[in-house]
């Protein structure tokens, strides 16, 4: 084989993996719909998102491993350093804790609302998720990781219910599903650059 031809077939190869990197680094799902056929969150019934009054999914692929991604998750008093839609330092009920665990209420400020999440499900390096009571709202987020060939997929669905739901539904539809998008991208890029 001649060194023009190798170098062309190493280019070809470069070149297809630069594409393939890239396509699964950009991969995301944004969607209102619910699929439960693909469904991986343990919803309590009052939050079926067959039933629920709102639902937002997203997805992102990242290139690193659960373990990395799980710990950027629950480092929740760090999430208003690089994400917008955290207003505020969370707090935690528990003053002792330094991260997110089962059965933790916290204070989180987001969209404008002063909330109180209680962690519900608490798998580590898996899933965890977190019910939000109030008069006005009801709301349930979960955190799912899955293990991938180039490292993990990070899904974050939420189902609400409850007076601010519709009027959320009515005067920006689209808000959460874009915040959680960029939490997600936010996420990713910070896992990525711990490789």
């Amino acid at each position: 084989m001649t060194k023009k031809i190798f170098n062309s077939i190493l280019m070809v190869f470069y070149l297809t993996i630069f594409l393939v990197t890239q396509s699964i680094a950009q991969k995301s799902v944004m969607t209102k719909k619910y699929d439960p056929a693909s469904n991986l969150v343990n919803w309590p019934e009052e939050f079926n998102p067959e039933k629920a009054r709102w639902f937002v999914y997203n997805e992102i692929d990242i290139n690193a491993k659960p373990e990395v991604v799980w710990d950027i998750l629950i480092d929740a008093k760090k999430w208003h350093t690089f994400y917008e839609g955290v207003q505020s330092p969370v707090e935690f009920s528990d003053t002792a804790a330094t991260t997110l665990q089962n059965g933790l209420t916290f204070n989180i400020h987001t969209m404008g609302l002063k909330l109180k999440p209680v962690i519900k499900e608490f798998v580590p390096y898996e899933r965890m998720a977190w019910e939000v009571r109030r008069r006005d709202l009801t709301a349930y987020h979960a955190w799912v990781i899955v293990p991938t060939e180039f490292g993990c997929r990070l899904i974050t669905p939420e189902s609400q219910n409850g007076f601010l739901t519709s009027m959320q539904k009515i005067f920006q539809p689209n808000k959460l599903l874009k915040l959680h998008d960029t939490w997600l991208r936010l996420i990713k890029e910070r896992a990525e650059k711990q490789l």
